[in-house]
């Protein structure tokens, strides 16, 4: 009767894993929040179908990129990203705190490259 029930709920389990699997291959929020880091606010503003399609296509590149990125380049603890789409162009919006001076930095999504800056000492804040 055990080996029964237990038969019976794995292939109950089966479909509902490759259901979830199927959402989460096309939820486009996922697919680029493939890291997470403590104490900072992610917002994505548009919609997670047009993030999906261009993740596809190339144009955003995932946090654990960023992430890199951001560890490399700048000093200081990253509050906040902001995901972006404006004139078709992806934008990264990022909020760091260092040395209590808030930090505001513009990521092109696709290639990573810094845009702009904004911050008091900057020259404290880019890594040498």
């Amino acid at each position: 009767m055990l080996n029964f029930i237990s038969r019976f709920l794995l292939l109950l389990c089966i479909p509902t894993s490759l259901v979830y699997a199927n959402e989460v291959e096309k939820n486009g929020h996922i697919l680029i929040q493939d890291e997470f880091r403590s104490g900072t606010h992610v917002n994505i503003e548009e919609d997670q179908d047009e993030v999906y399609e261009a993740v596809k296509k190339g144009l955003i590149r995932p946090f654990s990129e960023l992430y890199n990125t951001i560890d490399k380049q700048l000093n200081g603890r990253l509050i906040k990203i902001e995901l972006e789409e404006d004139d078709d162009e992806w934008i990264y919006e990022i909020k760091l705190i260092h040395n209590d001076n808030v930090v505001k930095v513009e990521y092109n999504a696709a290639t990573l490259n810094m845009i702009k800056i904004e911050a008091r000492n900057i020259i404290d804040i880019i890594k040498k």
